[in-house]
């Protein structure tokens, strides 16, 4: 339950003694921490429990800017989106988290820093459904505008931030739903990582400027695999699927984590 924050030797010599953290928050939350994950620009740090809360903290002076509540169980992900706009004002911090309880939770920082100085409870912007199973993997394109989700139900889910789309509530009234879900690809494996590859990263296909995103996943089979997201084609595929004939040998073989 303890938050512990370390400066890093830069020195190219060897370290000869244990590096020491230079603050230690001893109960940052009253679960255990399960994910944890600074922002782009290394200012806000972002901690979730398994009691499903997630908390922003400022990095330098080491308190808490946001205490987000709502989701139903462990927090199994998070990714941040801080794109840049030419218009200063109308650049966003946004905040994505994900749990076991299948759903994903988008966060607008600035309006919840609002809404904790009047005393009001930080509410989500959008809750996302599509998952079955626990969302492993998270992440947002640089331009703000793709969130690719993998979970263990197999699935990565690709949402597009710029569009909504129409949804027919319980009572047959049709009502809109933002993010849009722009594309559902089956993975044929638990996916416990995803990661969205940059302008700059050639995936081996031709290098004509793309129109759409490409992301990677890992997991359960121990291969990592190229996607492209509108075709939901692999592009390439790093490794070989191995058949294992025990839950140990399963276990060795699958990713837990890539970036």
């Amino acid at each position: 339950m303890a938050l512990r924050i370390y400066e890093l030797p830069t020195s190219a010599t060897p370290i000869q003694k244990p590096v020491s953290p230079i603050r230690v928050v001893s109960r940052a939350h009253d679960a255990p921490v399960y994910v944890c994950k600074a922002d782009p620009t290394s200012t806000y740090l972002a901690s979730g429990a398994s009691d499903g809360t997630v908390k922003v903290w400022d990095i330098v002076r080491g308190f808490p800017t946001h205490v987000l509540r709502g989701h139903g169980g462990v927090v199994s992900a998070i990714a941040w989106s801080y794109p840049r706009v030419q218009d200063f004002e109308a650049r966003k911090m946004r905040l994505f988290t994900a749990s076991v309880d299948t759903r994903i939770r988008v966060w607008d920082l600035t309006k919840g820093a609002e809404q904790s100085r009047a005393g009001k409870q930080v509410k989500p912007e959008a809750v996302l459904e599509g998952h079955v199973s626990v969302p492993r993997g998270l992440d947002v394109s640089e331009d703000g505008r793709w969130l690719v989700s993998g979970g263990r139900d197999q699935v990565v889910l690709v949402w597009d931030m710029n569009e909504r789309q129409s949804k027919k509530s319980g009572k047959g009234k049709e009502k809109e739903a933002w993010p849009a879900l722009a594309n559902t690809i089956t993975a044929l494996e638990r996916v416990e990582a995803v990661g969205i590859l940059g302008e700059e990263v050639d995936a081996g296909e031709s290098s004509s400027r793309r129109r759409h995103v490409r992301f990677f996943t890992a997991g359960e089979k121990g291969v990592v695999r190229i996607w492209d997201g509108k075709t939901g084609n692999v592009l390439r595929a790093f490794g070989e699927e191995q058949e294992s004939n025990s839950e140990d040998q399963e276990e060795q073989r699958q990713i837990l984590d890539a970036l």
